[in-house]
């Protein structure tokens, strides 16, 4: 007797029946099998499976061998790699090769000063991996020095390429580094906070470094142009609050990785030269100092965040930066570029109307208005003037009010007129606009101007609403319709918690 099994899921259950011949005499007069077949229903000897877990289950990969799981555990955060411990009793020890010994700001606070530092000293006593690739630290190393030197030591012996100390929570003095734990030739990434360093002149390492951000550290200029000279690899360099430095002059023009170079905060810094032939991306904030850019032909990325001094503003110091950013495609500044920009008394008295520049490489511009300021809607119309290539503008009010005088009444105003069309702008975004007076005349001007215009976005000040603050302006401001050339704009009225249109490419203008 012959037997075959049917199987079919039925009901999130699955069974298996049993089909039975009968007498062979029987199954000869039938060509096509059994001509009377018993079904008996048989529930299915294992646990039922749906068809979802047997998709899934195709999907999985196969068992890994030991060293390969083994590998990919020690690549792991120490965090995660003592949860994976938890997990399965294989990878109980794994963490004891874990390659990324990461102590940040969360796990200090949480777990307090001294049961963090007991936890990290332990660790680095029982670490029996041969490598520990990047070791970041956040802690108050008052008191703890010697243990904190201890642990860079061990991390430097393992070949360490990623250190990242963070002491600004000490609470009297910087963290002392001395010369041997800088002068490692593992170190590609190097990130230190509130520290005082000694960097030799005669530096016989670093060779390998990448990325250098230097917070709030004691470092002299002469000791940057050591780490340049000797870097030759260093793409990202970051100073941020070193008050030693008074004049920073990078000579890279043999680096053909340099790329970005972001300075804040400096408080002495009175000179910023630079000669840097593949230099893409740089970020300022702090007071103006003056710009010495020797070359600098493929910069593509400026922010300009300039703080306004309590005397008088050095307007020639923007000026001079000018014609510096000429092929810069995304650009970001505050209102005191453009007011040092803009025409002044001296180039009225000349009958000029501003300074020359001709900016044919910028797609994106992106203004933040600041405190007082003195410019108005002819100034950011004169600036956008020279940039025939504009596609997107974004304007952050910042709840500041254009200063309306009596030029801007009897002259600007009329003078607006005479500018050219912008023919190649497609976005338009007003953050902070409270449909003030002249608010109008500024989107006045885009819908004007911007003959190919695709869309305006209209976005509320922060803690108002549209439409509940705003519905009756709204209603009466209908006539922003009536002056678009483009056919096809739309015009938007975005709250700003709820605003999801385009987004400059810095969301966030950088400071430090």
């Amino acid at each position: 007797m012959t037997v075959w099994y049917h199987q079919e899921f039925r009901k999130n259950r699955l069974f298996r029946y049993k089909l039975v011949d009968w007498p062979e005499k029987v199954k000869r007069s039938h060509e096509n099998g059994p001509a009377i077949a018993e079904k008996i229903k048989v529930e299915y000897d294992r646990p039922p499976v749906s068809p979802k877990s047997r998709r899934i289950r195709s999907r999985r990969m196969p068992e890994l061998p030991n060293d390969v799981l083994e590998h990919v555990f020690r690549l792991l955060p120490i965090k995660q790699a003592v949860r994976a411990g938890l997990v399965s009793r294989r990878f109980k020890q794994v963490w004891l090769f874990s390659r990324m010994l990461h102590f940040g700001r969360w796990f200090t606070t949480h777990h307090g000063i001294l049961e963090a530092v007991s936890i990290i000293d332990r660790v680095f006593r029982a670490h029996a991996g041969p490598q520990i690739q990047s070791f970041k630290l956040y802690i108050d190393p008052t008191d703890i020095e010697a243990m904190v030197r201890k642990w860079i030591e061990i991390s430097i012996s393992k070949g360490v390429e990623e250190l990242e100390l963070n002491f600004i929570a000490a609470r009297v003095e910087p963290f002392e580094l001395s010369r041997d734990l800088i002068d490692v030739e593992s170190l590609r990434v190097l990130k230190l906070t509130f520290c005082e360093i000694d960097i030799p002149p005669n530096l016989t390492s670093l060779h390998l470094l990448d990325t250098l951000i230097l917070k709030k550290v004691e470092i002299t200029a002469e000791m940057v142009e050591t780490l340049i000279l000797n870097c030759t690899l260093l793409a990202t360099l970051e100073l941020v609050r070193c008050d030693a430095i008074g004049q920073l002059k990078l000579s890279a023009q043999n680096h053909k990785r340099f790329k970005v170079l972001k300075v804040g905060d400096c408080s002495d810094l009175s000179l910023i030269e630079i000669n840097a032939p593949s230099l893409r991306t740089f970020h300022f904030y702090g007071l103006v100092p003056l710009f010495l850019f020797e070359e600098i032909s493929q910069l593509k990325d400026v922010v300009l965040n300039f703080v306004p001094t309590k005397g008088f503003m050095r307007h020639s110091f923007v000026r001079n930066i000018v014609d510096d950013l000429a092929r810069v495609s995304v650009l970001t500044v505050n209102s005191i570029f453009l007011e040092g920009i803009s025409p002044n008394y001296e180039d009225l008295k000349h009958n000029m109307h501003g300074l020359p520049f001709w900016y044919r490489n910028l797609k994106e511009f992106q203004l933040i208005m600041q405190g007082g300021v003195y410019c108005n809607t002819y100034d950011i119309a004169a600036f956008l003037s020279n940039c025939p290539m504009i596609e997107k503008v974004f304007i952050d009010l910042n709840d500041c009010s254009f200063e309306g005088s009596i030029y801007w009444e009897l002259h600007q105003k009329q003078e607006i007129e005479s500018f050219g069309f912008l023919c190649c702008l497609k976005f338009v975004k007003v953050k902070g606009f409270r449909f003030q007076q002249h608010e109008h005349e500024l989107v006045k001007f885009f819908l004007h101007k911007a003959i190919n215009l695709d869309a305006l976005a209209l976005v509320s000040a922060r803690n108002r609403l549209y439409p509940k603050c705003y519905s009756e302006f709204i209603e009466r401001y209908q006539k922003y319709f009536q002056w678009q050339s483009s056919a096809r704009a739309i015009m938007t009225f975005s709250n700003d918690c709820k605003d999801d249109t385009t987004h400059p490419t810095h969301q966030k203008i950088w400071q430090a």
